[in-house]
């Protein structure tokens, strides 16, 4: 004999995707949606969460963008990602220019992790490491510079 979970509220449903991390104003609608809740009424609690501080994209592009660089991937890679989620260029390219990101050692610290050596002359090994950072998001700008590191130049090198 199961017990039926009785229908949830989409105010807190959004309340408990706010509580659990950022969420852009797209997600929610799409979770909501996902749950069977959309239409006006949705779209005004959505405003009033936004214009009590509880829901902001900026917040959310500032948390993305962080969270994303500190896990390897590259500045392309990221502004892709936020335009998936509904950010636009003119959010996602203000905070790629107010916040101090340095996306060379990103690349670097990505590569490292990965690989522990240059590649060298080996150009097939060459090639595997500059597909593996394209996909993370570098540009072959970074992805020159990361190659070129020599990763017996950082005493914090893993």
């Amino acid at each position: 004999m199961g017990f039926k979970k009785p229908p949830r509220d989409y105010k807190i449903i959004a309340m408990d995707l706010l509580a659990r991390r950022e969420h852009s104003r797209r997600e929610l609608i799409d979770k909501l949606k996902l749950r069977g809740f959309e239409g006006e009424e949705v779209e005004a609690y959505l405003d009033r969460l936004a214009e009590r501080g509880l829901q902001s994209d900026d917040r959310f592009v500032e948390s993305f963008i962080r969270q994303r660089s500190q896990n390897g991937y590259g500045p392309l890679r990221v502004k892709q990602e936020l335009r998936q989620k509904g950010i636009e260029d003119t959010t996602i390219n203000h905070h790629f220019e107010v916040m101090a990101i340095d996306w060379h050692q990103v690349a670097v610290d990505a590569w490292r992790k990965k690989y522990n050596r240059a590649p060298g002359p080996d150009m097939k090994l060459r090639a595997k490491q500059t597909r593996f950072l394209q996909y993370r998001g570098f540009d072959f700008d970074m992805i020159n510079y990361a190659l070129s590191s020599d990763p017996g130049d950082d005493e914090d090198f893993y």
